[in-house]
């Protein structure tokens, strides 16, 4: 899983979202067993209707494809999907990225991060996972379940103070132009044709 960083960028942080991510996960496989082990053990007895038996091996091989799919859907996806997302905090970006391919790393600059807030339950302690708020240009970037989420604020906020800080310039000449003075004495030139 290659990281893509510029020349002098360095990784400060590398995690991943809170296991407690995996809540739903857990309670939609709690809930798929009983309810398919109860419907294969129905059609598995002796004593059903004359229709019901006839009809009892493909019933239960339709049980058995429907459990397979959603357990695919409800549990190993967002399972496979949590473990293959990573969250780092670089020295001049937070980075998400999904999978093994660069087409999944999203990044926010830290020269554009106008305020990071932390954001966990009211009666949560410093270490408590939460919710990591970006607001980048009157835009709010959550970054949910994140771990230890008000030290993670305490070193986005660290990482943007340590960029170097530029001088301000207007929006209309980024660059700063140094006209050159007039002569103070006659200087020769060479004269062109339309001149």
């Amino acid at each position: 899983m290659k990281l893509n960083l510029q020349e002098r960028e360095r990784v400060l942080v590398k995690t991943r979202a809170h296991p407690r991510a995996l809540r739903g996960v857990l309670i939609r496989f709690l809930i798929l067993i009983p309810i398919f082990g109860y419907l294969a053990g129905f059609l598995i007895r002796t004593d059903l209707p004359g229709w019901l038996t006839e009809a009892s091996p493909l019933l239960l091989a339709l049980v058995a494809v429907t459990f397979i799919v959603l357990l695919f859907i409800w549990c190993l996806a967002p399972l496979t999907r949590w473990a293959r997302t990573w969250i780092y905090l670089t020295n001049q970006h937070i980075i998400t990225k999904r999978g093994r391919t660069a087409a999944g790393q999203r990044s926010i600059g830290l020269y554009a991060i106008q305020d990071v807030r932390a954001l966990t339950k009211a009666r949560a302690t410093n270490d408590a996972p939460g919710t990591l708020q970006v607001v980048v240009a009157e835009q709010r970037i959550n970054i949910a379940n994140l771990p230890a989420v008000h030290k993670m604020r305490e070193l986005s906020i660290g990482a943007i103070s340590a960029l170097p800080h530029f001088p301000r310039v207007d929006s209309v000449n980024m660059e700063e132009r140094v006209e050159p003075e007039y002569p103070t004495h006659p200087q020769q030139r060479d004269w062109t044709e339309h001149e």
